[in-house]
């Protein structure tokens, strides 16, 4: 893992800390269904449709644009959501 990689993950893993701790859950840490990190994309649509409630969404999403190829669900996102938009960006 890369030095900025680990970074942005800590921060998201903080922010995440923060929002449990002030009592605002977060979804993927409340359902330890495997969906978040499922190789299938009807898995992963579930999961992601779980995430509009977070708290903490935009900042997992920018995440998971910074890093597409990281598997799982940040930010609403499925892994091909996040690899498509990275195609047409680059």
């Amino acid at each position: 893992m890369s030095a900025d990689r680990a970074e942005a993950r800590r921060a998201l893993l903080d922010l995440l800390d923060a929002h449990d701790t002030a009592g605002r859950p977060i979804p993927c840490r409340q359902d330890p269904d495997p969906a978040w990190t499922s190789d299938e994309p009807e898995d992963q649509a579930v999961a992601a449709r779980l995430c509009a409630r977070c708290p903490a969404l935009d900042q997992c999403r920018a995440y998971g644009t910074a890093f597409p190829k990281e598997c799982g669900v940040y930010g609403g996102e499925t892994e091909f959501d996040r690899r498509k938009r990275a195609r047409k960006a680059g």
